[in-house]
């Protein structure tokens, strides 16, 4: 079993590609990559989500309960992220991958998803609410049929996974200068983060919900 999934026809172009790289002397690939890159590369905006307090949820809930809780808010947020011209591209553990066509529809996408998930958090109890937390990367993607490839792709994750609280949406600056005007309005700066020896500044689209600081509540002990 390989590491690329599905049978389409952008996936089987990059399987295709990568053999006939593995043939060419080392020497060559910089070019061969360089001449390629217009028939692999797109550009595209990604959104990665993440769950709050999956760990601890699941340790305090059970991963069946919780699975029942976000295969609910998957389906939810599909159906949003189709209505707004996107594509949840997969589900992986507790997050979700998207993709767009440009920035601005990443972003009102996420503005929607949010939405609908405060919506759908109105009516249940506290162990049946979900928040998530944003990562908006926009630049050249490697997109196969179920998958996406790229540094846009890895900074959205990074950034949506590990730095954005719940009810929070941070944009690398790639996908924060591709933005029209009326929307550049919700965004504001962060602060810059460092990966590795790279310093880059990360900005905040506004949602229309809060922001939750820190972990989602536990339930008060009974004395």
């Amino acid at each position: 079993m390989g590491m690329f999934r599905g049978l389409g026809r952008r996936t089987r172009r990059l399987k295709t590609y990568l053999k006939r790289r593995t043939r060419t002397h080392p020497d060559r690939r910089p070019e061969l990559d360089g001449k390629s890159f217009p028939s692999l590369f797109r550009k595209r905006a990604v959104v990665f989500t993440d769950t709050a307090d999956f760990t601890l949820r699941t340790a305090r809930d059970g991963i069946l309960h919780f699975l029942m809780v976000f295969d609910r808010v998957a389906e939810i947020a599909g159906r949003v992220v189709r209505q707004g011209g996107g594509e949840l591209v997969k589900v992986e553990g507790d997050s979700l991958l998207l993709r767009y066509d440009d920035a601005d529809a990443a972003c009102r996408g996420v503005l929607a998803i949010d939405d609908a998930i405060q919506a759908y958090n109105a009516d249940r109890p506290e162990n049946e609410q979900v928040h998530f937390s944003y990562g908006v990367g926009y630049g050249d993607i490697l997109d196969t049929d179920e998958d996406m490839f790229g540094l846009e792709v890895n900074l959205a994750s990074k950034i949506g996974e590990d730095l954005a609280e719940p009810g929070e949406a941070l944009l690398t600056p790639a996908a924060a200068a591709a933005l029209e005007p009326r929307l550049l309005k919700r965004v504001v700066p962060y602060r810059i983060v460092t990966f590795g020896r790279q310093a880059i500044p990360v900005s905040r689209l506004r949602l229309r919900g809060s922001v939750r600081r820190g972990k989602v509540r536990r339930r008060p002990e009974t004395p």
